[in-house]
């Protein structure tokens, strides 16, 4: 009787030594594949191939489309880039997600006002040039460029002006590098500017980079009868054809180099839907580009 019990408990001790065994073997193997498993991390679309190789034969990755902007991740990265300057693309960017939140909302709330893209400004240096350099003036010659933007086909969720009051801008100032938001009252008939830096540029030098602005609009919409029909038939309130004054708005100002384009960006969205500018500061412009990062990504327009 003795040695059978002295067996059983040998028997016993045997099993709970293999099972031990094979936990210790198993808890190896789980070390050994942490050992291996790398911390996740963000690489370059460029670092994905040999450096060796041409820079067109490089992949691209992440490729997303907005409207006309497409995005990459090298895009992305320096969007994100605190007090980095924005290209005309960011600022474009930006921009869409505001029209396309307000065609989104457009059940709920009536808008009167549309944006333009940064190439606005530039089919408006374009026409005036044009129309400079012509020695007989029998009336203003509009390109289909610039109809086109009033008719509201471009940008992307863009409007007919016949049906907005206010059109935001994007105006960059080549001579200082220095992007200032424009606003065109079509009720008032004048061009009042958001800069965010007015120690850089006086009023008078101000006047004169926006001057082809300022006399292209008026009789841009003279050549289309503008105010003959729509929301404007005997609502505006002054002489229309006239030289549009243009006007410094009182904005919170940046205490940086690099965030003029932010803060367009955030004076167009914020005053278009009515929510005060208390927020624009330099201190939240970092939060700001990561917040607008991250819904593009996920296809978020609700960006204030």
């Amino acid at each position: 009787m003795m040695k059978l019990c002295c067996l059983a408990i040998t028997l016993a001790r045997a099993r709970r030594g293999q099972r031990l065994s094979k936990t210790v073997e198993q808890g190896a193997q789980l070390r050994k594949r942490k050992r291996i498993i790398h911390m996740w991390k963000i690489i370059e679309a460029s670092d994905l191939v040999q450096k060796n190789q041409p820079e067109t034969t490089r992949l691209r990755i992440l490729v997303m489309q907005f409207g006309n902007v497409e995005a990459e991740i090298e895009f992305f990265a320096s969007f994100v880039k605190a007090d980095g300057w924005l290209k005309g693309d960011y600022i474009d960017l930006g921009l869409y997600l505001v029209l396309k939140r307000q065609q989104e909302l457009e059940k709920v709330e009536i808008s009167d006002w549309t944006t333009t893209d940064v190439f606005f400004m530039n089919h408006i240096h374009t026409c005036f040039a044009d129309n400079k350099r012509r020695k007989e003036q029998v009336g203003w010659k509009i390109r289909n460029s610039l109809l086109n933007v009033v008719n509201g086909k471009v940008p992307a969720y863009g409007m007919d002006w016949q049906n907005a009051y206010k059109v935001y801008a994007p105006c960059m100032l080549t001579k200082y590098k220095h992007w200032v938001a424009v606003m065109i009252d079509m009720v008032n008939c004048e061009i009042k500017v958001y800069d965010s830096m007015v120690s850089l540029i006086p009023d008078e030098m101000l006047n004169e980079e926006l001057a082809p602005l300022s006399i292209t609009i008026p009789n841009l919409l003279n050549t289309i009868d503008f105010y003959e029909e729509g929301v404007y038939a005997n609502d505006c309130s002054r002489d229309w054809w006239c030289l549009w004054p243009i006007e410094r708005v009182d904005v919170p100002q940046q205490s940086n180099q690099g965030d003029c384009g932010m803060f367009v960006l955030k004076y167009i969205e914020l005053w278009s839907a009515n929510i005060p500018l208390a927020t624009c500061t330099s201190q939240n412009m970092p939060f700001f580009r990561l917040k607008l990062a991250a819904e593009i990504l996920r296809g978020d327009t609700y960006m204030a």
